[in-house]
């Protein structure tokens, strides 16, 4: 088998994190060497970078890093693509970062969903991601890409608890049912294994659509800047307040939904922050600490997107469920990643898939800070390359800050996360990328309109 078969095979291990190869190291560069060959043969704006750079072979991995797109470049697009309705620019766009032709009709389409929903049918598996700025990103895949990254999202946090490898369960999603976001898709193929058939309880069946969040996000951007007009301030503002009373209904109608069954071994999948929504929600309807099945499990994981909680929230979450830390299968990981990030409470750190290749740099994004020896610890910026994916390269710069320690013991073969940051968030201040500004000057000399 080649180096992508390999890490391939590791998806349906019950133990990827700890049966992964002695070579992994090796198999890393060799995957890394495999797909750049492909896909700078297919992406334009890859093939251009890598000429640019000198770059035609690579011999170690930072050879990489000047390949590494940012994530800013997946939003790289106009706003006024959007905002004028032109889909065949948006395509031409798109085009740019894919590994396949973007030819798809766009009569028709009327609004951004309606564009995804279009480029789906074609074969082009489009998701949206958005950030708290609203401007989302869209990233491509193949049909063939999808069943993969599956697989790697579902066992890599099955692989975090092994309770979550037995019987099905009576399961709470609080996310909604519907949506263009990456993560509803994946939250979905979850409940496809985990959950009890016709046992399955969403926040909400309201769709989570692309339009929304960018409306939202250039509606604060107008505030912020003083170009909103009056009545449009006023709208925006009823519908939030419209927005947040239906959420809070919602909350405490699957709150009840979760009182009910507090006596099962229930399964709950949340964001950190919407557990602490769901706690206040039961503490609302008399539920008092301690009073859940013991073999209720959590998983959970994301930053918390803007939302403001008491700083001991975790430990509130945690003593309200009175359950043993174990069954919380917290996770860290991102949209663009195929798989998740368990955390491991042996080694008090998220461990990493072994399929995704690790490239810890500098914070402007330049130097690579993995040890050479691939043992120690080290911190700086997270940038990695996921090999499963075959629509669109699969190097990226990341705005988080780890600490990761590339030699953890307890039989782990994978380097873990020991501590995750938002560079942005933090007292240093800005999150500019030396790469940013370079890879989106390329994406828009490319789009031929």
């Amino acid at each position: 088998m080649n180096a992508l078969q390999t890490l391939s095979a590791l998806i349906d291990s019950d133990d990827p994190h700890g049966s992964a190869p002695d070579n992994l190291a090796e198999l890393h560069l060799e995957v890394l060497r495999q797909r750049f060959a492909e896909k700078r043969q297919q992406i334009r704006v890859l093939d251009k970078r890598a000429v640019d750079t000198g770059t035609d072979t690579l011999s170690h991995l930072a050879d990489a890093i000047p390949l590494l797109f940012a994530d800013q470049t997946y939003k790289s697009y106009p706003e006024s693509f959007i905002e004028k309705g032109r889909w065949d620019h948006m395509n031409l766009w798109l085009q740019t970062l894919s590994a396949q032709p973007v030819k798809v009709p766009t009569d028709g389409v009327e609004n951004v969903d309606q564009w995804m929903l279009r480029l789906r049918e074609h074969g082009h598996m489009v998701f949206s991601s958005s950030g708290t700025s609203g401007k989302c990103t869209f990233m491509n895949h193949t049909r063939d890409d999808m069943p993969l990254s599956h697989s790697a999202g579902v066992n890599s946090i099955r692989a975090g608890n092994p309770m979550l490898r037995g019987a099905r369960r009576k399961q709470f999603v609080l996310f909604p049912r519907y949506g263009s976001h990456r993560m509803i898709d994946m939250v979905s193929m979850l409940t496809q294994v985990i959950g009890e058939p016709g046992n399955v309880h969403y926040l909400s069946d309201e769709p989570v659509l692309a339009a929304d969040s960018m409306y939202m996000g250039s509606m604060r951007r107008a505030i912020a800047d003083g170009t909103a007009k009056p009545s449009d301030i006023e709208q925006f503002q009823r519908q939030g307040l419209e927005r947040q009373q239906k959420m809070q209904q919602a909350m405490a109608d699957l709150a009840g939904k979760v009182y009910a069954a507090r006596h099962e071994p229930i399964y709950i999948q949340c964001l950190w922050s919407t557990l602490y929504g769901l706690v206040q929600a039961l503490r609302d309807q008399g539920v008092k600490p301690g009073q859940f099945h013991p073999d209720t499990l959590i998983t959970l994981g994301g930053g918390l997107k803007g939302v403001s909680l008491p700083e001991d929230h975790r430990e509130q979450i945690r003593s309200f469920f009175g359950i043993a830390d174990e069954n919380f299968v917290d996770t860290y990981g991102m949209t663009e990643m195929s798989g998740t990030c368990p955390w491991n409470y042996e080694v008090k750190g998220f461990m990493l898939p072994p399929w995704v290749v690790p490239l810890i740099l500098d914070k402007s994004g330049e130097k690579l800070l993995n040890p050479a020896d691939g043992k120690g610890v080290v911190e700086g910026r997270f940038a990695f390359f996921d090999p499963l994916i075959d629509g669109r390269w699969g190097g990226l710069i990341t705005g988080d800050k780890v600490v990761v320690d590339f030699s953890p013991g307890h039989g782990l073969k994978v380097p873990v996360v020991k501590s995750v940051a938002r560079y942005a968030d933090l007292p240093e201040g800005d999150d500019k990328l030396s790469c940013a500004g370079t890879m989106n000057s390329y994406v828009r000399g490319m789009i031929e309109v």
